[in-house]
């Protein structure tokens, strides 16, 4: 089976603005068999705020509040699960190769959030045997490919909806980017299943981000999490817990 047959919804996360990307990703996506076709793969417009608080940035605030908008039209349509891209992936070639077992692997893994492309602070070993999902590590950055089940909609939606109404400094944590904020979504929630597949089936396309202009100026929205967990207190308890 393939991605596009599995998932009720494949959302491509594209601010109105960049017809570069989304031309891109119309390309990527034709070639990986997974064309734009209504109620299967569409793209979901971007919010652009105009002011960037509660967040350090608009950019945050409109990631946040894009991704988080999906989710609740996720729900909406009561869709059994949906695959979120950001408008910058590149597939690699392990999404050809693996993509059919993969799919099997997670017909008969219980999993709640699933990470495709994404970042780590550390290296992940490779299993012997490929591809393979793995627990997630304690953090995870670049959300650019990634999967979520209909079972936690409420749960994750409520938590997020919650960041939002919390000063910053909050015990439980207030708004932060929303990479940052599905860490401590699972810091707080262990017994959510949330994985990475190894290898990784796509990475982050070299193209300007919108959210910051350099890729690396990417990695604070990871450390923006830790630190105020850490700042707090409860970092040292959760990730010991999910050690």
């Amino acid at each position: 089976m393939k991605f596009v047959e599995f998932f009720d919804r494949i959302y491509v996360v594209n601010l109105p603005h960049r017809v570069d990307r989304l031309r891109k990703m119309e390309q990527e996506l034709a070639q990986a068999g997974m064309p734009f076709a209504a109620g299967k793969v569409e793209v979901f417009a971007a919010m652009k705020p105009e002011s960037p608080e509660p967040f350090t940035s608009i950019g945050y605030k409109g990631c946040f509040l894009s991704h988080l908008a999906v989710l609740k039209q996720a729900r909406e349509l009561q869709l059994q699960n949906v695959l979120i891209l950001e408008d910058d992936l590149k597939l690699l070639e392990t999404f050809a190769t693996y993509q059919a077992q993969v799919i099997d692997q997670l017909q008969q893994t219980n999993w709640d959030i699933v990470y495709f492309g994404y970042g780590c602070p550390t290296p992940i070993a490779a299993p012997e045997s490929l591809p393979a999902f793995q627990s997630c590590p304690r953090e995870v950055f670049e959300m650019h490919m990634y999967a979520v089940n209909h079972q936690i909609f409420d749960r994750l939606i409520n938590f997020l909806e919650a960041m939002l109404e919390r000063p910053h400094g909050h015990i439980l944590c207030g708004p932060i980017p929303y990479d940052g904020a599905i860490n401590v979504f699972h810091w707080q929630n262990l017994d959510i299943a949330r994985l990475i597949t190894v290898p990784a089936l796509g990475v982050q396309r070299g193209a300007q981000s919108d959210i910051n202009p350099l890729w690396v100026e990417r990695l604070p929205v990871l450390g923006s999490a830790a630190a105020i967990a850490r700042d707090l207190g409860i970092a040292k308890t959760l990730k010991k817990l999910v050690s």
